[in-house]
């Protein structure tokens, strides 16, 4: 039977389709179907879970689950009930043609296909994504920012797969800081956005940071074991782990070893935490989005209580335990 996913472009082999029972079910919860809410918009290709709260509208993209939802699964997140953080609709790229190429202070420039990528060494990590604006809600409560209302369920865990950052540049022959590699930057496919001077979302890391083995750093083509779906970043993404997700570039592209950081539209313009009494207005004509020390990069310590949960009524009359859940992460 014909299904949506069979025009959602996937990994270079096709994939045993999951159903209820499989047990990798409870890793995915695969949706076969296009959300109403995404018919007429540029995302109507993209089948998604109806539960997901959706914080902008019909389009862009921007959801997190349920808290409840989120708390149910336990440690590991499906991937159909990840928050999603998309500046637009992703694009439709293609496992087979897609390229990602890395050049700049590199002795070895050079363009590499999927295949060559997954053919690399590899290794699984658990890494927990958080959004910057996870629980943004209470802090527009008590003072409007401009960012919107995310509440505490823009955050999941899951099981990535890919290359390790510094193995990948080590390929390519990444030059030394005393040479002037001070900075990696990468960034997503040009026009994809409607801000910046070439459209593409990106940002970069310090060599120091990228090319430390404890780091972590990965170019990543799988989540919980199959391939990345569209609104995780098919069919590569940065994942970093304990730095905010607006660090981790979907649908990578392109790689620049450089002397500097990145001059992206969105590294700048995005992922800031300002003083209070700087406003947008403010920022931009003194020039706040550019200084350093208000970067976010990695995460801070966050504390949530899930049970009892928003407006749940405990009674005090009954003799009976109640167990208290709740999150906690950095």
């Amino acid at each position: 039977m014909a299904s949506v996913l069979d025009a959602v472009p996937t990994g270079p082999e096709p994939q045993k389709r999951l159903q209820p029972g499989d047990a990798d079910w409870p890793l995915h919860i695969v949706q076969e179907k296009v959300d109403k809410q995404d018919e007429g918009t540029p995302d109507a290709w993209i089948p998604r879970h109806p539960d997901l709260v959706r914080l902008t509208g019909r389009h862009p993209f921007n959801c997190e689950p349920q808290l409840k939802d989120l708390m149910s699964h336990g440690f590991i997140t499906p991937v159909s009930l990840h928050y999603v953080r998309n500046h637009g609709p992703p694009p439709k790229l293609e496992w087979s043609t897609h390229r990602v190429t890395v050049k700049g202070l590199v002795d070895k420039p050079r363009t590499f296909t999927m295949d060559e990528i997954a053919a690399l060494p590899s290794r699984t990590i658990p890494c927990t994504l958080v959004c910057a604006g996870n629980r943004r809600k209470e802090q527009n409560m008590i003072k409007k920012t401009i960012g919107f209302n995310w509440g505490p369920a823009g955050h999941a865990c899951s099981y990535w797969t890919g290359v390790p950052f510094h193995e990948f540049l080590k390929l390519c022959g990444i030059k030394t800081p005393r040479e002037g590699a001070k900075f990696i930057a990468f960034r997503g496919p040009k026009g994809e956005l409607p801000q910046g001077e070439d459209g593409s979302y990106g940002t970069s890391l310090t060599y120091e940071y990228a090319m430390d083995p404890a780091n972590d750093v990965m170019i990543a083509y799988k989540q919980n074991g199959r391939y990345l779906t569209p609104d995780h970043g098919f069919p590569i993404r940065m994942i970093i782990p304990g730095f905010i997700g607006g660090r981790m570039v979907k649908f990578l592209e392109e790689i620049v070893v450089q002397g500097e950081e990145s001059s992206n539209h969105y590294h700048f313009m995005d992922n800031r935490v300002l003083p209070p009494h700087v406003d947008a207005e403010k920022a931009k004509a003194e020039g706040w989005w550019f200084k350093p020390e208000y970067i976010i990069n990695q995460l801070n310590i966050q504390s949530v209580i899930s049970s009892p949960d928003h407006d749940e009524v405990l009674s005090v009359t009954d003799d009976r335990p109640y167990v208290m859940k709740g999150y906690v992460l950095t």
